[in-house]
């Protein structure tokens, strides 16, 4: 992958969405105009090398840029979708990874589509933060070990509690996205966080040997989130992995 320029110096060491995303976010296209997409990266890339603006509002989809007429149910009501976010580093990549959440969770609010990322990471907040900082640096040990990294969710949006159980169609959506980001980033190895991102995988046919680990928010979770970095990391790669 080749190099892009910014004027951060956050985590300037990593490439997030280099050039290559724009063709990987055509696999969103049929939930989202992919040149929405594609403006929102930019705008988020910014901020992950520069940080968060105070006040910051997350950025918004507009209805005119939905590709799917299965969300206008729940236009009255706060839906969230995570954009699925490329890592990379300057150096020869050796394979791909992909990790996976389970969905993009939202709190009631206002009546909007708004936009964030995989555990927070474009949050230099969060990134310094309890178990965002543990999976961020799972993250990059994995990308510095030669790895590129594709973050994502195996339900695409969240529009309630429970929502995408109870609408199949959506839900049959979500699954038909996955599979295409599957097919296109071709991961070498799949990690998901907790039971229901594994459930979603195997429901949507993905065919790539998916390991599982528990969230690292999981009740019954005990030591130091330090700890887990080691711990997930070793579960894709081997007990007898050097850390």
């Amino acid at each position: 992958m080749t190099s892009i320029e910014f004027s951060g110096c956050l985590d300037s060491d990593i490439l997030f969405n280099p050039p290559v995303w724009n063709d990987l976010a055509e696999t969103q296209r049929r939930l989202f105009n992919p040149q929405a997409l594609i403006n929102i990266s930019d705008r988020i890339r910014a901020e992950f090398y520069n940080g968060h603006a105070i006040g910051r509002d997350m950025p918004v989809i507009a209805p005119e840029d939905w590709a799917t007429t299965l969300l206008k149910p729940y236009a009255n009501g706060t839906i969230g979708y995570d954009l699925p976010c490329l890592l990379s580093a300057d150096r020869p990549a050796r394979g791909r990874i992909m990790m996976c959440a389970q969905d993009p969770l939202r709190k009631p609010g206002e009546a909007k589509l708004t936009v964030g990322t995989f555990f927070g990471i474009d949050s230099d907040y969060l990134r310094t933060r309890r178990h965002y900082w543990m999976i961020w640096q799972l993250i990059r040990k994995c990308i510095f070990a030669g790895y590129d990294v594709w973050v994502t969710d195996a339900i695409k949006v969240f529009a309630g509690p429970n929502v995408l159980r109870k609408n199949t169609s959506l839900r049959e959506l979500c699954y038909s996205v996955i599979l295409e980001e599957v097919d296109s980033f071709r991961p070498d190895k799949i990690l998901t966080f907790g039971k229901e991102a594994r459930l979603a995988m195997e429901k949507a046919g993905v065919a790539t040997e998916i390991t599982s680990v528990a969230h690292p928010t999981a009740r019954g979770m005990k030591g130091p989130f330090k700890d887990r970095i080691s711990l997930y990391y070793q579960a894709m790669f081997g007990a007898e992995t050097a850390f």
